[in-house]
């Protein structure tokens, strides 16, 4: 779900901004703040490896080896992730439409309208079906486009546009409401192939950047559940990203509300 919307002069991506200092998004002229850009170009260009790292979650198990008797059914078989694949085709979906959108506002060449087409003879140049370019082929050139032009899509006006598939009612939204939906696209593939770890929100100031906890609102300071055994329990800021052992966060938090355990040490 995206943020609400903030007052002018402040990053749009709300409660979510990366510099968020408890109350208010931080101020910026453009509608996304430095950080988010940055940090939302990560996202978005790694959706290339997200989405081939996905289709190999359609790999059967030595469980589900295909029989060797042929079956007389002629109809296409169900895939053996079908979230996976709803996940895999609205990458391609969100990616191609904003790609697109961006070729426009850009004033970009369209590949789909004249790509070379090798002839027996002689090297023509035809147009080329949409329908003809492989899945990671189209997410890969859309990345591509969209990965170097972050600042651009994020200043696109309101667009009518189908949000996440062919099957939704269209919708306006804007360029950086795409950039915001691209990197959650980013997180919720990580998230599916394993690669996050749970958070707890706990109670605390940051020692670094002073942030303090607000009714209401979670944060600043959360615990990260360690992803191997050998791994050590940290905590960390989501404002300023500091990080200190889980030991010394204990140590911390008993010298704020003991002191005279700190003076009698």
């Amino acid at each position: 779900m995206l943020p609400d919307t903030t007052p002018d002069g402040y990053c749009n991506s709300g409660p979510a901004c990366k510099l968020h200092d408890g109350r208010t998004a931080h101020p910026t002229t453009e509608p996304l703040c430095e950080t988010c850009l940055e940090r939302a170009g990560q996202d978005i260009r790694a959706l290339t490896y997200d989405y081939l790292d996905l289709a190999q979650l359609h790999e059967p198990a030595m469980s589900q080896a295909i029989s060797e008797k042929a079956s007389g059914s002629k109809d296409k078989p169900i895939p053996i992730n079908q979230h996976v694949e709803e996940l895999q085709a609205e990458i391609l979906h969100v990616t191609a439409v904003w790609e697109y959108e961006l070729r426009v506002a850009c004033r970009l060449s369209d590949p789909y309208v004249s790509a070379p087409v090798a002839d027996w003879h002689t090297t023509l140049t035809k147009p080329t079906p949409l329908a003809l370019v492989r899945p990671g082929a189209a997410v890969q050139r859309a990345v591509g486009i969209i990965g170097n032009r972050v600042r651009h899509l994020s200043r696109i006006p309101a667009t009518n546009v189908l949000p996440t598939g062919v099957e939704d009612a269209p919708q306006d939204m804007h360029g950086w409401e795409a950039v915001l939906q691209l990197s959650a696209l980013h997180g919720r593939a990580r998230a599916m192939l394993g690669r996050t770890t749970r958070r707890f929100w706990i109670p605390g100031e940051c020692w670094a950047c002073k942030a303090h906890p607000v009714r209401g609102v979670d944060g600043p300071l959360y615990r990260s559940e360690p992803r191997d055994f050998e791994d050590p329990m940290q905590v960390n800021c989501d404002k300023c990203s500091a990080y200190r052992a889980y030991p010394e966060y204990e140590t911390y938090m008993a010298t704020l509300l003991w002191p005279e355990l700190q003076e009698a040490a």
